[in-house]
């Protein structure tokens, strides 16, 4: 596993999972040896599986691996939410159990930050080539339509508002307005706005989901989406941020 020290920086790994039997362990082991991860929060949101006990059989092993369960399943941003309110340290970085984006790439999430060259970190799978079968073309489109969605209703550019992916800090968190996105990215990403935080995007290959189910349905979350995109562009006309 890699090694490396980021300068002083303490940092939480946030991994949502519901039904993630298959992936969660390889997820967990594959996080890199870094002394900046300070803990590895797993948030079971209403597994029907086993999801919760191979995180528990897991815990001897990993002494900063934490379990939280929620029951019935709340969604993904609610999921997030439960994460990072329990979260100590400096960083928080959301990690999707289905290994899409490879854990190995926390570091280079976490290094703009101790850098100071931004306030948030938002991945981008449409930088470098996908891994073929990773995406199928309703996804890609929508991915591209709500990007530029985000564009014009907040003025900030980005490639890839749903990379699962992202990293800011706790405090910056501690300031945010959740108006509850079904799976978190859009009220991470308004928040940026609202806050006027520097954001710099980071580019990841996207792999193909090898076990389990995607949990992400096109058309339903598409409808949701477009709703919390304007829930915020009217709460930032309300609050005089155009």
């Amino acid at each position: 596993m890699l090694k490396c020290q980021i300068m002083n920086l303490s940092c939480s790994v946030i991994i949502p999972c519901c039904n993630e039997e298959d992936n969660i362990q390889e997820c967990i082991k594959r996080i890199p040896e870094t002394g900046n991860i300070s803990e590895i929060i797993v948030v079971d949101d209403g597994s029907t599986d086993s999801t919760s006990q191979k995180v528990k059989q897991l815990q001897p092993s990993f002494n900063n691996l934490k379990l939280i369960r929620i029951n019935p399943n709340q969604g993904k941003g609610n999921a997030l939410k439960e994460g990072f309110d329990k979260a100590v340290s400096d960083i928080l970085i959301i990690l999707d159990a289905d290994m899409s984006i490879a854990p190995e790439n926390i570091p280079k999430f976490i290094q703009p930050l101790a850098e100071n060259k931004c306030s948030i970190v938002n991945g981008s799978r449409f930088i470098l080539p996908m891994e073929k079968g990773a995406m199928n073309i309703p996804r890609r489109i929508g991915n591209k339509i709500f990007s530029f969605i985000f564009r014009v209703l907040s003025s900030v550019k980005v490639t890839n508002t749903l990379c699962g992916t992202k990293t800011f800090f706790k405090k910056g968190y501690q300031k945010m307005v959740w108006v509850k996105c079904p799976w978190g990215d859009f009220d991470i990403l308004f928040n940026a706005a609202r806050m006027n935080l520097k954001l710099l995007e980071v580019p990841v290959t996207y792999h193909l989901r090898l076990r389990g189910e995607s949990k992400m349905k096109t058309i339903k979350f598409g409808l949701k989406f477009i709703k919390t995109c304007f829930l915020w562009k009217l709460y930032l006309l309300k609050n005089g941020i155009d």
